[in-house]
C-alpha cells in the first residue's frame, strides 16, 4: 500500500459526512491518532520517493523498554493512523520504509531496550532509492490526537548548473560510507564500518544544464574523506572540477553542488539547506557575485544567495530592481520567459553597474512548477557571468474539482456544490472567502487540520434566485499580516428545483421533462405553479394542458431526452421510444439527472410504503406506519382527462404527508413496447437506481374500473419499457440562507 504525505495534511473525519464535531473529541477510549508530516516540505518534493509511505511500524518504550509493537499501522490518504495502546504511557517511535533496517526482527517487548532500538542500522548500497526511510516519535500520553513530524534517515545530494554554455558530463561523490542508523541522535554518529563505496552519476547526453536536480541519497555521517568530481564542457573544453563534501553529512538535509564560472574559473561549491529548497550556507569562501544587493531594491520574500548570483522570486508575486555589477561598457542579454513575468532594464547610474533590472512577477498558479529567467552579463560581446532569477512554483496545493486558469479564475460554467476540492496553504499564509455586496455566502471554508481547508459548495432550498444567474466568490490567501494577496474567483451556474423535505430526503416536487441536464427544460423554482396551494389539489384544477406539462416526460435508461406523449390520430405513444434502453438500476444514479439531483434509490421511496408490495387504497384519505414505524398520510384522487385533444382517461395523485410536509407522486403511464397505443394508462414507473431488475412503479386503477386498488410496488421490470424520473436532491453538507 503507497501513500503520498505533505508538510500539511488534512484531518481525518472519523465521523459520518456532514458532522462537524472535533476529530479528537470523537476517538473511542483509549484511542490515539497520530497525524504525520514530512519534516521541511511544503507539499513540493524531488520526487515521490521523498514522501511515499509504504509501510509504517510503531515501537511503544515505557522506561527504556520495549512494551509493545505494532507491525503495520495503517496509514490512510490523509496521513492519519489511528492505534489502541495497551497502556498510555510511554513514547511512541515511528518507522517508516524500514525494511532495510538491519536487527529489526530482533526487537522482543519486555526484553529489548531503548539503546538496542537506537542502534538500527540501515545500509544503502546503491544512489537510487524507492522510497526514503523515515523516523518519528510522539509521547503516548496526553492529548489523543497529535501531530508527528517525519525525518528522513538520508541526505540528499543535488546538482545545480545554470552557467551559460556549461554542461555537465558525469558527477562522483567518493569514500560514501554505505551504512547508518536508523534513528536520529542528538549528535551525528557512523556505525563502525570499513565499508565505502564512489557514488557516481553519468548523463549520457552529455548536456545536463540550466537546470537544478536530486542526483542521489546517501546515510547520516560523519566522514572526512568525501570528496566530489564533476566532469563538465565549457564551450567546446572539457575540464574536471574537485570539491569536498562537509565532513558531517546529516539526515533530512540537502547539498547542493553548485557549478558556476567558465574556463579557469570554473568551479563548484557545496550548498547545503533543508530539504524544502536547498538553499543555505556556502561551504567555502567564493568572489562576490555579479549582483549589487546594497544597491538592489527588494520586495518583501525576494532573496539573493549567498554567492550573489541567485534571487529567488516568492511565488505570491513581486516588483524589484537589481543592480548589476561589471565592466564598463558590458550588456545584459535577457534569456528565456515566465508566464506574468517582466524583465525591463534601465541605464546604470555608475560606471561599476551594467545595469539596473526591474523585474514584475504576478501570483503564480497553484499547480506551477520553478522557472527560471537569466540575466546574462557580456563583456565586448563575450560572454562574463550570469544571475539566474528563480520563480518558485506555488506552494498552494489544490485537490478535487477546483482548477484555476491563468488569470486565476475557476468557472465551473455548470451548477456544482459538495466540495469543490482541498485547498492547502504554505506555512505563514492564511485563508478566507469574499463576496460582493449582499451576494450570497454560496461558498464555506471548513479547517481540518492546520493549513488545509475543504471549499464546500453550497446549495439553498427553493432558492428563488436559482434561475440560471452566475455566482461568484473569491478565493483570498495572504500572509498573517494581510499582506502579499492572492485572489482566485470561483464561479458557477445557480440552478435549483422546487423541493420539499420529507424525513430529511429533498424530494423534488414534479417529474422530469426534456433533456434531463437541462435546467431550462424542468419546471424551475421562480415559475412552480403550486408555491401558495397544494400541488395535489392544482394538479385536480389545472388546465388540461398544464398538467400534461406538469406530468413530465417518460425516459429510456441512456437517452438524457424525453419522450413527449404523442398522438397519431389512432392512438397515444410516446415520441422517440426505442426497442431498448439501459439499466437505470445499474446506471450511475446522477447520470441521467440534472447536476446536484439523483434518481432515487430503493430506500428513498420505501419511506412511502410499508412493504414492497403494498395497496394504498383507492379515493380518499388514510393513514398508516412505513417499514420503519414513522407515521404517513397517504389520499388518494383521480381526474379524468383529454390530452392533445384526445380522450385519455384516468389519472391518478397520491399526495403523501408527514409531520405537515406534502409530497405528491404522479405521472403518465409507462409504454411497454414501440408500438403505439401499448401504453399502461395508469401504471406508472419511476426510474430507481440501485437495483439490477426491480424498480418502483405505482400499479392504479381507477375507482369505475376497480375500486380501491392502487397498488405501490416494487417488482421486476425490463429496460426497454419508459419511467417516469422524479429526483431527489443529492445530500449537500452546507445549506446556506
Amino acid at each position: 500500500m503507497k501513500y503520498n504525505l505533505y508538510l500539511i495534511f488534512s484531518l481525518l473525519l472519523l465521523v459520518s459526512c456532514g458532522q462537524k464535531e472535533d476529530v479528537a473529541g470523537e476517538l473511542p477510549q483509549g484511542t490515539i491518532a497520530a497525524q504525520l508530516k514530512i519534516s521541511g516540505m511544503p507539499g513540493v518534493c524531488g520526487s515521490d520517493a521523498e514522501v511515499d509511505i509504504k509501510d509504517l511500524q510503531g515501537f511503544r518504550f515505557e522506561d527504556g523498554v520495549l512494551a509493545e509493537v505494532f507491525p503495520s499501522l495503517a496509514l490512510d490518504k490523509e496521513g492519519m493512523c489511528v492505534f489502541v495502546p495497551k497502556r498510555e504511557k510511554g513514547d511512541l517511535y515511528f518507522l517508516a520504509n524500514a525494511g532495510a533496517a538491519e536487527g529489526l526482527d530482533k526487537l522482543k517487548p519486555g526484553v529489548s531496550l531503548l539503546d538496542d532500538f537506537m542502534e538500527l542500522e540501515v545500509s544503502f548500497p546503491s544512489l537510487s532509492l524507492e522510497v526514503l526511510p523515515m523516523t518519528g516519535s510522539m509521547a503516548v500520553e496526553g492529548k489523543h490526537t497529535k501531530a508527528v513530524f517525519m525525518k528522513r534517515s538520508v541526505a540528499r545530494i543535488d546538482l545545480s548548473s545554470f552557467a551559460k554554455g556549461v554542461s555537465v558530463k558525469s558527477v562522483a561523490v567518493r569514500n560514501v560510507l554505505t551504512n547508518g542508523y536508523m534513528n536520529e541522535s542528538e549528535v551525528v554518529r557512523t556505525p563502525e564500518t570499513d565499508e565505502k563505496t564512489d557514488f557516481e552519476k553519468v548523463f549520457e547526453d552529455g548536456c545536463f544544464m540550466n537546470r537544478s536536480e536530486p542526483l542521489f541519497y546517501m546515510a547520516e555521517q560523519k566522514n572526512a574523506g568525501l570528496a566530489v568530481e564533476i566532469l563538465l564542457n565549457c564551450n567546446g573544453s572539457w575540464q574536471r572540477l574537485e570539491a569536498r563534501l562537509p565532513e558531517t553529512i546529516r539526515r533530512n538535509t540537502v547539498y547542493d553542488l553548485q557549478v558556476s564560472g567558465l574556463g579557469a574559473s570554473a568551479k563548484v561549491d557545496v550548498i547545503a539547506g533543508d530539504w524544502e529548497s536547498g538553499d543555505g550556507t556556502v561551504s567555502e569562501n567564493r568572489p562576490l557575485g555579479v549582483i549589487d544587493a546594497s544597491a538592489s531594491e527588494l520586495s518583501g520574500g525576494v532573496r539573493i544567495n549567498a554567492t550573489n548570483d541567485t534571487v529567488h522570486v516568492p511565488y505570491y508575486g513581486s516588483d524589484f530592481r537589481l543592480a548589476l555589477l561589471g565592466e564598463e561598457g558590458a550588456r545584459i542579454k535577457v534569456e528565456g520567459t515566465v508566464d506574468g513575468v517582466i524583465v525591463d532594464q534601465t541605464a546604470a547610474r555608475t560606471l561599476q553597474k551594467v545595469a539596473e533590472v526591474s523585474v514584475s512577477s504576478k501570483v503564480r498558479m497553484p499547480g506551477t512548477k520553478k522557472e527560471y529567467i537569466y540575466l546574462d552579463v557580456y563583456s565586448r560581446d563575450t560572454y562574463a557571468a550570469r544571475v539566474v532569477l528563480v520563480f518558485e512554483g506555488s506552494p498552494v496545493r489544490l485537490e478535487g474539482q477546483i482548477r484555476f486558469d491563468s488569470d486565476g479564475i475557476c468557472d465551473f460554467n455548470r451548477y456544482i456544490d459538495g466540495e469543490l476540492g482541498m485547498i492547502t496553504l504554505p506555512e505563514g499564509r492564511e485563508i478566507r472567502l469574499e463576496f460582493a455586496g449582499d451576494s450570497p455566502h454560496w461558498m464555506k471554508l471548513e479547517q481540518n487540520e492546520e493549513g488545509s481547508w475543504r471549499l464546500l459548495g453550497g446549495w439553498k432550498p427553493n432558492d428563488p434566485e436559482a434561475d440560471g444567474r452566475v455566482q461568484e466568490g473569491k478565493i483570498v490567501i495572504s500572509g498573517t499580516d494581510g499582506l502579499h494577496r492572492e485572489v482566485y474567483t470561483v464561479r458557477r451556474i445557480n440552478w435549483g428545483l422546487p423541493v420539499v423535505n420529507i424525513h430529511g430526503t429533498w424530494w423534488c416536487k414534479y417529474n422530469l421533462r426534456g433533456n434531463v441536464k437541462r435546467f431550462e427544460d424542468q419546471v424551475l423554482i421562480q415559475s412552480d405553479p403550486a408555491t401558495q396551494e397544494n400541488l395535489a389539489q392544482y394538479l385536480m384544477n389545472c388546465s388540461e394542458s398544464e398538467l400534461l406539462a406538469l406530468m413530465g416526460h417518460q425516459y429510456q435508461g441512456g437517452n438524457n431526452d424525453g419522450l413527449p406523449l404523442s398522438h397519431n390520430g389512432n392512438s397515444f405513444y410516446y415520441d422517440g421510444m426505442k426497442s431498448s434502453g439501459q439499466n437505470f438500476g445499474t446506471m450511475g444514479p446522477s447520470e441521467m439527472a440534472p447536476d446536484g439531483y439523483r434518481i432515487p434509490s430503493y430506500e428513498d421511496y420505501a419511506f412511502f410504503s410499508w412493504g414492497d408490495n403494498v395497496n394504498l387504497g383507492g379515493v380518499g384519505s388514510r393513514p398508516f406506519n412505513n417499514k420503519t414505524g414513522q407515521r404517513l398520510n397517504v389520499t388518494v384522487a383521480e381526474r379524468d382527462v383529454s390530452f392533445l385533444g384526445n380522450h385519455f382517461g384516468v389519472v391518478s395523485f397520491y399526495d403523501f404527508e408527514q409531520d405537515g410536509n406534502h409530497w405528491v407522486l404522479y405521472g403518465l403511464g409507462h409504454q411497454w413496447n414501440t408500438t403505439p397505443g401499448s401504453i399502461a394508462r395508469m401504471n406508472i414507473l419511476f426510474a430507481t437506481y440501485g437495483h439490477s431488475s426491480n424498480t418502483w412503479g405505482m400499479e392504479g386503477y381507477a375507482s369505475s374500473e376497480n375500486p380501491g386498488n392502487n397498488w405501490f410496488k416494487f417488482v421486476p421490470q425490463n429496460s426497454q419499457k419508459t419511467r417516469t424520473i422524479r429526483c431527489v436532491k443529492n445530500a449537500v453538507e452546507y445549506i446556506y440562507d
